[in-house]
Formats: structure tokens, sequence, C-alpha cells
């Protein structure tokens, strides 16, 4: 599937480059708008270049339209290693319907943090980025936390590739 086309006047120096792709654009899904996709190029072969994936994130509007005033906000960062070695950044988003206790807020991102790193064992990086983009996991935990405490969104805004497998 051809991404985009990039001028070079060598098409060794378009290795590395990152291009960054809404996610409506990869799936056709356009209730996804907020997402994007950022790319970096590999080794070029003659005049086509190949992509690996190199992050992912929500767009700030997004993101910062979910907290309002009397809310309660617990923020998840977390390195999880893929089955197939990716280590990867993840951070999570969740908003709860009202200010909870420091405990409280503890036990949600101790949820979020042990669902998300046994998630990541058991898939590959391709198959993890697929089912944040499908939104797979943000439903299994806001079902999880809202156990804790009732959650009213909840959203992983951020993977960032800290190391590939290969």
């Amino acid at each position: 599937m051809a991404i985009g086309q990039t001028p070079a006047t060598d098409s060794k120096s378009v290795t590395n480059r990152v291009t960054e792709v809404p996610v409506p654009e990869l799936t056709g899904d356009q209730a996804k708008y907020y997402m994007r996709v950022s790319l970096k190029a590999k080794a070029p072969k003659g005049n086509e270049v190949s992509t690996r994936f190199h992050s992912f994130f929500c767009v700030n509007e997004y993101v910062m339209r979910m907290g309002r005033k009397g809310l309660g906000k617990v923020i998840v960062f977390e390195d999880v290693v893929t089955k197939d070695n990716w280590q990867l950044q993840i951070s999570i988003n969740i908003i709860l319907n009202r200010r909870g206790s420091t405990e409280i807020k503890r036990d949600i991102r101790k949820f979020a943090s042990d669902f998300i790193k046994s998630k990541a064992k058991e898939l590959n990086h391709d198959e993890f980025v697929k089912a944040v983009i499908a939104g797979v996991f943000q439903m299994r935990i806001k079902k999880g936390a809202s156990k804790i405490y009732p959650v009213r969104y909840n959203e992983i805004i951020k993977i960032e590739t800290l190391k590939t497998g290969a």
C-alpha cells in the first residue's frame, strides 16, 4: 500500500525519515480521526521504500477535551516488551467521574499497568498496535477500572518505540 511520495535526490537519503499518517487513511474508519501513526522508512529498494511502525499518538485537542473541572485524572506511563521483543512506552489517560482518593487512583493505575503489560507479552507489536487502534484495550481497561471506581473516559494516548525487535 502506497502511503505517500517524498522527493529526494538519492533514494538512500530517505532512510530513517519519519512520516505521520492519520489512522483513517490506513483503516478507512473515519471515527478514528484523532489518531495518528508515525512510520519510519527502512532501506530503499529501487524507487520504493518500505516503512515500519515508529509511534502512535492521539492529537492534543482530543486529549484535552476529555478533561473537565471536577473530574479525576489518572495518567499511566509504562514500558512494555512485546512477544517479538519490541520495547514500547505506553501512555494511558484515564478520566474518572469524580475526583477519587489517592488509593483509588493508585489501584486504577496498577490495574491498567498490569493489564497492558500482560497483553504486550501475549502479542507481537503489529497485533498490539492494531488492538490499540481498534479500541480493544481501551474498552477492557475501562470495564476493569470501573469495578474499582467509575471511569468516564480512557484512551491510550501515545505509544513510542524505544527499541525494535529486529
